[in-house]
């Protein structure tokens, strides 16, 4: 078939796409990228460290540091290493829906568009391009949990799991018919970076037997979600961050970071993370770093 796997450009994005190009080695597929800040990533500190913590840092420092070195057997690759491992192109995009891209799109003319933390919402004309649409991987359970921010949502609402759901997508956000779901405990002590990386590649299964299901002509059973259960989240503000934090979340661990970060390194070894994320300070994406990122 021919696939279109759409993901932001972080770390989330990229350990994605290590568990799923593997399992696509019999497709065409062309990756798009999207890079997007929202305002509360720049505005609210404990969220613009998250966000150089999935993006700043792994992008600016450790992936064209990687890039640089001899090919080596890492267990991840970078975005510019899963090009060159799986044969394929990572292109970054501004908007799906941009006339170019929906041309291009019309061109390569894919069978299935799969998203998975892509930050761009698919507009009518760009699902229309993929001859059986486009499928969603969302960190939450629909329709309760619709939006932004997901997996803080359910755990700040007292859930014991956290929820990755693959959908369709349709005119709405998140409100397409649901395929699949599936659950993961949540750990307080991993801290939410760690396990939100764990959510996405729980679609992986599902997404591939749909997959042989739309090869094989067969049936695909999809559920219409309940409009009356639905609730739809924006991005969280200042003072609900504060309550989760306050609440004995973390967002992060720099244990969890590090062997997060270790994958991406030839025999794993370690990364120098960094006590607190805050001494780099917020929204800051430069990659301007005083301390050594690998240990030597």
């Amino acid at each position: 078939m021919r696939l279109i796997v759409c993901v932001k450009r972080d770390l989330h994005g990229c350990g994605f796409l290590n568990r799923l190009l593997p399992r696509l080695s019999n497709h065409q597929v062309h990756v798009l990228l999207a890079d997007k800040t929202r305002p509360a990533e720049c505005s609210i500190p404990e969220l613009s460290e998250l966000a150089y913590l999935e993006r700043g840092l792994p992008l600016q420092r450790l992936f064209p540091l990687l890039d640089q070195m001899p090919a080596a057997a890492a267990e991840w690759a970078t975005f510019a290493g899963l090009e060159k491992r799986h044969g394929l192109r990572c292109e970054r995009l501004d908007d799906i829906n941009a006339p170019a891209t929906l041309s291009a799109l019309q061109t390569f003319a894919p069978d299935l568009i799969i998203s998975a933390r892509f930050s761009y919402i698919f507009k009518p004309a760009a699902i229309a391009t993929a001859r059986f649409g486009v499928l969603n991987v969302h960190p939450g359970e629909l329709p309760a949990y619709a939006g932004l921010f997901a997996p803080m949502r359910t755990i700040a609402e007292g859930g014991r799991d956290l929820v990755c759901c693959l959908h369709f997508i349709d005119a709405g956000i998140d409100s397409g018919p649901i395929i699949d779901m599936q659950r993961l405990p949540y750990r307080k002590d991993l801290g939410l970076l760690t396990q939100t990386a764990e959510i996405y590649p729980l679609a992986i299964t599902p997404l591939l037997d749909l997959i042989d299901r739309l090869e094989r002509g067969t049936g695909i059973r999809a559920a219409v979600q309940d409009r009356r259960q639905r609730r739809y989240w924006p991005a969280p503000s200042a003072a609900e961050v504060n309550a989760f934090l306050a609440a004995g979340h973390r967002l992060w661990t720099a244990q969890g970071y590090d062997d997060l970060l270790a994958r991406f390194l030839p025999n794993g070894q370690g990364i120098a993370a960094p006590e607190a994320a805050g001494r780099f300070g917020p929204g800051r994406f430069d990659g301007n770093l005083e301390a050594p990122l690998l240990h030597r």
